[in-house]
């Protein structure tokens, strides 16, 4: 069970060295976007791409320490890294280590969380910017579409073309 726990607590440090590294190529994704750097966010993409990918087979080995585990304590198989530390309350050498890297990860998570909603406002802004100007184009390209008053409008006295029902006094009916 002891060599569980480290492969744990081991697994768990290097998974949140690699979610320090996605948080920084994170917040370089956001000045790329400010910039406009079409190049560089595609960069950026890629490496925090790769970053992704290593987390996900990160992530299934630690799915199965933790599958041994509850095997272990013959408990279930989807047994949270808190319920563990709840589990070694007794054990201080193996408690304060995992209840540390999981409080750790726990906040860069929030971090990565808040940093991603940002990006994702400014590149929607980016795109809101992007189809105004589009529009903006399309729409200097055509003829302006106003009110314009001609000699040819009317007929007569006061009758407006195609309508026959106007007077042509220009009077209205008002009631005593």
């Amino acid at each position: 069970m002891a060599s569980l726990i480290e492969n744990l607590i081991t697994e768990l440090n290097e998974e949140y060295a690699v979610y320090e590294a996605l948080l920084s190529v994170s917040m370089e994704k956001t000045s790329a976007i400010v910039a406009n750097d079409l190049d560089r966010l595609r960069a950026v993409t890629d490496k925090e791409q790769a970053f992704v990918d290593t987390l996900t087979g990160m992530d299934n080995t630690r799915r199965q320490t933790m599958a041994n585990i509850a095997s272990v304590l013959n408990r279930k198989t989807d047994l949270k890294v808190s319920e563990i530390v709840e589990f070694l309350e007794g054990q201080p050498e193996f408690h304060d280590a995992l209840a540390e890297i999981n409080e750790k990860l726990a906040k860069i998570g929030r971090r990565l969380k808040e940093v991603n909603a940002h990006n994702q406002n400014l590149i929607e802004e980016s795109l809101s910017m992007i189809t105004y100007n589009i529009n903006l184009l399309q729409n200097l390209n055509r003829a302006p579409e106003t009110a314009e008053y001609t000699r040819d409008m009317f007929r007569g006295a006061g009758r407006y073309q195609g309508s026959e029902t106007i007077p042509a006094t220009g009077s209205f009916d008002t009631k005593n």
